[in-house]
């Protein structure tokens, strides 16, 4: 097995853990696969941008983020400190 981790001409790269929560997965798989690649790719971009900018500060307490994306309501728990962020919540209008 080999081990993958950052070039050594990166200091400071970190990652960030994108987790979605049980009780909300379901919710996630229930959508269309445009609406889930809309929602998946905004919860790997904010972990991105936390990332960046987290990165060497002191520590962080977690906050909470609502947020629209795709005609969903997202509800994101960032972690700074543990590098971590969770979609906690996810909620989409109802068909008229």
């Amino acid at each position: 097995m080999t081990l993958a981790g950052p070039p050594h001409d990166s200091p400071g790269l970190q990652a960030f853990t994108v987790l979605i929560a049980r009780g909300v997965q379901s919710t996630v798989d229930g959508l269309s696969a445009e609406v889930r690649r809309a929602v998946l790719a905004e919860l790997f971009r904010m972990g991105a941008l936390a990332c960046e900018a987290h990165s060497g500060q002191a520590a962080c307490p977690p906050y909470t983020l609502r947020l629209d994306v795709a005609d969903c309501r997202m509800h994101v728990e960032l972690d700074p400190t543990r590098t971590r962020l969770s979609l906690t919540g996810l909620t989409r209008p109802r068909p008229h």
